[in-house]
């Protein structure tokens, strides 16, 4: 009867919340209001791009770059006010060497994608980049819909995302949490302490020992010494893996539950086993639940509480690990690692320290707001610089970053530009097909409102989900389901002919009627019907270029394309037009950027 009473109330409670669009549930609810952390008046996007100091030795890659007292001098003189230019000074312009010219054109490009995830087209970098200062277009950037969405996706890659080891409930609830961090409406210690109990974090791993692992991994870069692993598991043995059963979705879900390691059979807390639950090494911290009416036996025999009906106060002694982390340096230390390494793919806060130290400051001064950090890395000068021309070494912060794209960026930019139509998938319902055999209506609206397209109703009533996303971007390592591993990059024969094969689909170079509208491919005032000329092939060539790689045509490319022109006597616009699209989407500049 107790049990009942139990089920009864938690399920009144989800009927109450149970929502199709949104069915978070879990402590993000209970952070992050609509006050910014910040003002969000964040400085470092205008600096004067300062020229190196003349020096007589020129310093080469054996060694790290000596800054003596001129080169100090020299680069406090220049009152830069970005962070990573400050601290890139004494290994770059302080001894000597230059940056590569910034390229208006390839940074806001580079922009794009790593600030929401696709490639603009020419118009787009006109209106976004053109007259404006670096940090107007980072601003505008961030404060898009799409740069919080990028962002959701790259932490479910990180915290790996799997409604077969987590409730798809407590999936919603971390993305929305992400959400906050990336609207500015949480600080980033807060962000830490949330996820350290976070049933993402706490279910998706067996031990109090791999839940402590996962934690240092995700916020500190390391695994934790033995005193910390042995300290920090104490606060993680009341976290217990167990299910629940969903009223509306007719699934038994996995979910995190409280055991009660410290407490004796009459139901106190034991002396003896105080110990096994308190942690130290940070200071006395006691980590500690007492059974009260919302405690079972489960059907193994322990007594636990289902975490989804814990109170704010008891989520918020459950973040301690977080809180506790957070008070290190190299806690805050990481974050700025993550960001480099996500806008420039090489670990600069490890190879020039300097810049990590300034970053940390600023980062702080903004009262953890992450939103400062991704500013001040999208306006630095390793980050906008060109990466073409020489120079006189390879360190890597005197060439621009050159990266490849996340498979849905290249598809996504790709169904941007033509208008191709292909479905999408969503990272927060990993498996869709499980919600929709429970056979509630619940499930099959779950996924129709998830950013999963449904296909169409088989004869049988099944409903079946348009997988030609997935089946597109999961060989090329996207839209992962997270069984075992998450995503991957690789370039090989297979991942060229997957690639390939989706560009004809675009492109329809053979007619076969499928593919892209020919008016996506076509300059506004040009028929697919008119009579091509090398005038007219021209005219293609430099609009598809524009549309799709965001740049102008060369005096070389416009000269092959009217010899083209030429050579194709008798074809249409659009006999032209088509293969000229599979030429310009297979290219290198749409996989690397």
């Amino acid at each position: 009867m107790f049990g009942l009473v139990i089920l009864l109330a938690a399920s009144a409670c989800e009927d109450d919340r149970f929502s199709f669009d949104d069915p978070a549930r879990g402590p993000a609810d209970l952070v992050g209001g609509q006050t910014k952390v910040s003002n969000g008046d964040f400085f470092g996007g205008n600096d004067e791009l300062p020229v190196a100091r003349p020096v007589s030795d020129i310093p080469d890659d054996t060694a790290p770059p000596n800054c003596g007292t001129s080169c100090e001098a020299y680069c406090d003189a220049l009152q830069l006010t970005n962070p990573v230019n400050r601290g890139v000074c004494k290994s770059l312009w302080g001894v000597g060497l230059e940056h590569q010219p910034i390229v208006r054109a390839e940074a806001c490009r580079r922009m794009f994608v790593d600030a929401i995830g696709r490639f603009p087209t020419r118009d787009e970098v006109v209106a976004t980049c053109d007259g404006k200062t670096w940090g107007e277009v980072a601003i505008s950037l961030i404060n898009r819909d799409d740069f919080v969405r990028l962002n959701k996706r790259h932490w479910s890659d990180r915290l790996l995302y799997d409604t077969q080891a987590v409730s798809v409930e407590r999936i919603y609830d971390m993305d929305n949490l992400v959400a906050k961090l990336y609207r500015g409406t949480i600080a980033y210690d807060e962000f830490a302490a949330v996820v350290s109990a976070h049933p993402v974090l706490t279910r998706r791993h067996d031990t109090p020992e791999d839940r402590t692992d996962a934690l240092f991994a995700t916020f500190m870069g390391r695994p934790p010494l033995g005193t910390e692993l042995a300290d920090m598991s104490r606060l993680y043995g009341t976290w217990f893996n167990g299910y629940y059963d969903h009223p509306d979705l007719g699934m038994r879900l996995p979910d995190a539950h409280i055991q009660y390691p410290c407490v004796g059979e009459d139901g106190e807390v034991s002396d003896e086993l105080r110990a096994s639950c308190t942690s130290v090494l940070w200071g006395y911290h006691e980590l500690i639940f007492t059974p009260d009416i919302r405690s079972r036996v489960d059907e193994n025999g322990n007594l636990t509480m289902w975490s989804g009906i814990l109170k704010a106060e008891e989520w918020e002694k459950l973040q301690a690990p977080g809180q506790l982390l957070a008070t290190q340096p190299l806690f805050w230390e990481k974050a700025v690692d993550d960001v480099l390494q996500q806008y420039l793919g090489y670990d600069l806060g490890h190879q020039v320290p300097a810049v990590r130290d300034e970053l940390v400051r600023y980062f702080l001064e903004f009262n953890g707001d992450m939103r400062a950090l991704h500013f001040a890395v999208m306006t630095s000068i390793p980050y906008l610089q060109s990466t073409l021309g020489n120079t006189p070494t390879d360190y890597r912060w005197t060439f621009g970053p050159h990266r490849q794209v996340d498979p849905e960026t290249w598809v996504d930019s790709i169904r941007e530009m033509t208008g191709y139509e292909i479905s999408t998938c969503d990272h927060r319902l990993t498996r869709p097909d499980e919600f929709l055999e429970a056979g509630s209506l619940a499930g099959v609206a779950l996924v129709e409102r998830s950013n999963w397209q449904i296909r169409d109703v088989d004869d049988e009533g099944n409903v079946r989900v348009d997988y030609s996303y997935r089946n597109t971007v999961r060989p090329l390592g996207g839209c992962p389901d997270n069984t075992n591993g998450g995503r991957f990059k690789i370039i090989s024969i297979l991942t060229t002919a997957q690639q390939l094969n989706f560009v004809n689909q675009v492109c329809d170079p053979s007619f076969d009627g499928n593919g892209a509208s020919i008016r996506s491919l076509l300059p506004r005032d040009v028929s697919g019907a008119d009579n091509l000329t090398p005038d007219l092939a021209e005219e293609i060539y430099n609009y598809q270029v524009g549309q799709f790689l965001g740049r102008l045509t060369t005096e070389e490319e416009r000269a092959e394309v009217r010899e083209y022109g030429e050579q194709c006597s008798g074809c249409t616009a659009a006999a032209f037009a088509r293969p000229t699209c599979f030429a310009v989407l297979s290219t290198a500049e749409m996989l690397f950027y």
